[in-house]
């Protein structure tokens, strides 16, 4: 049950570019962290250049920063791809609208499975309810 939120500054994202990074961030999930893209959810939001700086700089109008926020069940997925997907999402940001600032980060927030979930249903009960199966 990912939830992906992308944040960009710059020049506005086209439709087609929102279209994209969605799909690709949506299989790279399924690619890299085994999550299900039937539940994965990527929300693409993009601010002016003037609410973003690096290093106390804003950036002008015509650089582009990226930040990239993945949430995940703790214990769900290995340091290996969790370094790999970090990887894999910056390149594909990079590829899709760079070139960016090196200081574009992408994190992934572990969240503990009894503190988040979906339909009603926190990670944790899905998690006892496939055990029991």
């Amino acid at each position: 049950m990912p939830v992906i939120r992308i944040t960009l500054t710059g020049e506005q994202p086209t439709p087609s570019q929102y279209r994209d990074l969605q799909q690709e961030t949506t299989r790279l999930m399924a690619e890299v962290m085994a999550k299900r893209p039937a539940v994965t959810v990527v929300l693409v939001q993009s601010l002016p250049a003037m609410a973003w700086s690096i290093g106390g700089s804003v950036l002008d109008g015509l650089q582009r920063g990226a930040q990239v926020e993945i949430m995940v069940t703790a214990g769900t997925n290995s340091a290996q791809e969790k370094a790999a997907m970090i990887d894999a999402t910056y390149k594909m940001l990079d590829d899709s609208l760079g070139p960016l600032p090196e200081a574009s980060y992408v994190v992934i927030h572990e969240i503990a499975a009894d503190a988040w979930g979906y339909g009603g249903v926190t990670q944790q009960a899905r998690q006892g309810l496939s055990a029991a199966l």
